[in-house]
């Protein structure tokens, strides 16, 4: 379905870009709309905020301002230029945010990353996890370098 001003549809089949400029190219049940948003391939994906975009994976959603999702599954970027690299059920939900891989991380705070591990949250300013299980960087400028359950 193509119903926003200038969007386009490029094979696939139960796509849908109702977004002024917006594209979907290719796989399946994909939603391109957000202003000049992109959504190419993959199943069940959504690129709903202005210049967002999702690459391949399976219900994927980028919802805010210049947010990505690369590949992976039920993985949410949700912070404004928030960034998201595969992974599965992952989260980046403050501004300029990111989670790189790995399960179920969250990255909530602005300028927070969690590169992979599982159970893993960055949720101070600046803060970092880097990979491990169940760690925390809940101060501002706090990272956690692997391990398990640590809080910094």
């Amino acid at each position: 379905t193509i119903s926003g001003p200038h969007s386009a549809v490029t094979g696939g089949e139960f796509n849908t870009a109702s977004g002024f400029k917006s594209v979907v190219s290719g796989g399946s049940n994909n939603t391109a709309s957000g202003l000049v948003s992109v959504v190419s391939g993959g199943s069940n994906n959504e690129a709903s905020g202005f210049a967002s975009s999702v690459s391949g994976g399976g219900s994927n959603k980028a919802s805010n301002q210049i947010s990505s999702v690369s590949g992976g599954l039920y993985n949410t970027a949700s912070g404004l230029v928030s960034a998201m690299n595969g992974g599965y059920n992952n989260t980046a939900s403050g501004g300029a945010s990111a989670a790189n891989g790995g399960d179920e991380n969250t990255a909530s705070e602005y300028q927070s990353v969690v590169h992979g591990g599982r159970n893993n949250a960055a949720s101070g300013t600046g803060s970092a996890v880097n990979g491990g299980y169940q760690n925390e960087a809940t101060g501002d400028w706090s990272t956690v370098i692997g391990g398990k359950d640590n809080i910094a």
